[in-house]
């Protein structure tokens, strides 16, 4: 599409995203020895510090979709939790808890865009795009 500027992919982001929380679940649930991360004092000193870092400073880079990049490391914990230990009868409250805490994710996500669109060589308008409305 011609007049298009080139966008970063918001996936390569929302992946590396992803990828915190699942390192986060891995870490430290065998660094506290239990079945789930969250079951741990780590997870709430550490691991949900580290994932909201995750999701800041996906979207400084990505510079877009903060709420996806913000949800990503809660999600790829809870699918990673998931998956090691099979679920079970508390899930649901699991996916509820991780919609709540994941709100701290997309809010880092935001400050990261909004920081992210301040910094040198980021331009609202990037060339060959052209401004509509008034100019002086």
């Amino acid at each position: 599409m011609a007049g298009r500027p080139i966008q970063r992919p918001t996936i390569l982001w929302f992946a590396i995203s992803a990828a915190a929380g699942v390192a986060v679940e891995i870490a430290v649930s065998l660094a506290a020895h239990r079945r789930e991360a969250w079951d741990s004092p780590y997870y709430w000193t550490f691991g949900v510090p580290a994932m909201i870092l995750a999701a800041f400073l996906c979207g400084v880079f990505s510079r877009r979709a903060p709420l996806r990049i913000g949800y990503a490391p809660f999600l790829g914990q809870l699918i990673t939790m998931v998956v090691r230990t099979g679920g079970g009868s508390l899930l649901p409250l699991g996916v509820i808890l991780m919609g709540v805490i994941g709100l701290s994710g997309v809010l880092a996500a935001l400050v990261g865009v909004a920081i992210g669109k301040r910094l040198p060589g980021s331009s609202a308008h990037p060339k060959g795009v052209e401004q509509k409305g008034n100019t002086l």
